[in-house]
């Protein structure tokens, strides 16, 4: 009895501390580890550039840009925001046509930053971002709309 007792004890135990350690601390206990992206970048961007990586033709610089792939079909950027919080959450928006019907891409989830790379975690199933650099006010991103990878550059 007393070494079920004596178990039972340390197991409950084990258990305080285990948890104990895994909420932190702090004000938000249930806060994730870790410190936040530099506030420095946070704020909303505007989509200022999109360049394929794949296989279509078209482009050019600023918006509206238009691509169009091998069978013809046109996709066209309008426009774009890139929302990035102090808290280290990001939400995009990109504002295309795609053979002519009207459309809004989307991501969010959460982002890192680490000097001038910046990585983005999503929320989504298809993210559409994923690595960049950041310099000044814009950040350069790898993205993939419709399966086909694009860079596309932010400013603020």
């Amino acid at each position: 009895m007393r070494t079920t007792i004596r178990s039972a004890t340390r197991l409950l135990f084990g258990l305080v501390v285990a948890g104990t350690a895994a909420c932190g601390g702090g004000a938000d206990s249930t806060a994730p580890s870790g410190p936040p992206p530099s506030g420095g970048i946070s704020g909303s961007y505007a989509l200022a550039q999109v360049r394929t990586l794949g296989n279509l033709s078209g482009g050019g610089s600023g918006l509206p840009v238009t691509f169009i792939d091998g069978s013809g079909d046109h996709l066209v950027f309008l426009s774009g925001t890139l929302t990035l919080a102090a808290d280290g959450a990001f939400d995009m928006k990109v504002q295309v046509t795609f053979k002519g019907n009207p459309s809004e891409l989307t991501d969010h989830g959460t982002y890192a930053a680490s000097g001038s790379d910046i990585t983005f975690s999503s929320d989504k199933a298809t993210p559409r971002l994923s690595t960049g650099s950041v310099s000044g006010n814009q950040i350069t991103a790898r993205s993939q709309f419709g399966g086909i990878p694009f860079e596309i550059d932010v400013v603020r």
